[in-house]
């Protein structure tokens, strides 16, 4: 088991030890949007995009760097678990399903057959499991409370996708899909955000800066840039006594 993982299984099993017999535990979920893409020297505006000109399933078609610097749509749904460490700190431990990615432009389709000029979009998508625990600092403010949290997400690899929508040379539109793939890595963030809370529910917005390099067979790196929105409901708000 590598240390990220390790330490993630450490937080999980030993934190509510440290926290018992404090107050106000709650328990919520969550579901979200948001938007990424990929940041370095690895990481690209526009790639070629290459057929080699066979029939499925022995066509192996795929994008020069797939690394894209354009923004996608995110989805994520998760659970949250909130532990008091003290009347203002909070110790924030949230697990949650995530789809991400990236994407880019190919004006270039090459192929056995010939090469021809396109206006075509490429997207992939990364599906994680991520563990992402944080220390938050709550500000009481009237009916309603501020949190400042930061701390650290650890994503396990799921799935890999990806599209490419473009127009042939005769004018008819196009498009190439994979999936059932495996992401290059298990990614590794820096996470900080805010969050708005009121009664049941609370509105949160979490910063995530990736650290894991995805281009493992190149020396430019790619990492990915995630900000996430999350609505969020308590559905568990239990008290118990000190000692």
């Amino acid at each position: 088991m590598s240390r990220p993982s390790l330490l993630c299984c450490v937080c999980y099993f030993l934190i509510p030890v440290f926290t018992k017999g404090q107050q106000t535990k709650k328990v919520r979920v969550y579901t979200g949007t948001g938007i990424s893409y990929f940041h370095g020297s690895g990481s690209v505006n526009k790639s070629n995009y290459y057929r080699n000109g066979l029939s499925f399933p022995l066509a192996v078609d795929s994008i020069g760097n797939h690394f894209g610097k354009k923004i996608k749509s995110n989805f994520l749904v998760g659970l949250q678990l909130d532990l008091p460490l003290s009347t203002v700190w909070n110790f924030l431990l949230s697990t949650q399903y995530e789809s991400t990615g990236s994407r880019l432009e190919s004006d270039s389709v090459l192929s056995p057959a010939g090469n021809f000029k396109t206006n075509g979009t490429f997207s992939n998508t990364y599906d994680f499991i991520s563990v992402n625990p944080q220390i938050g600092r709550c500000f009481s403010m009237r009916k309603m409370s501020i949190t400042l949290h930061g701390g650290f997400d650890y994503c396990f690899k799921l799935n890999y996708a990806d599209n490419f929508n473009f127009v042939d040379q005769a004018g008819i539109n196009n498009s190439i899909g994979h999936t059932g793939g495996r992401p290059e890595v298990n990614d590794f963030r820096i996470t900080a955000g805010i969050m708005a809370t009121l009664k049941k529910w609370s509105l949160d917005l979490n910063y995530k800066h990736g650290l894991t390099n995805y281009n493992i067979n190149n020396t430019d790196k790619a990492s990915l840039r995630i900000l996430h929105l999350k609505l969020i409901y308590t559905i568990l708000h239990s008290k118990s006594r000190a000692g």
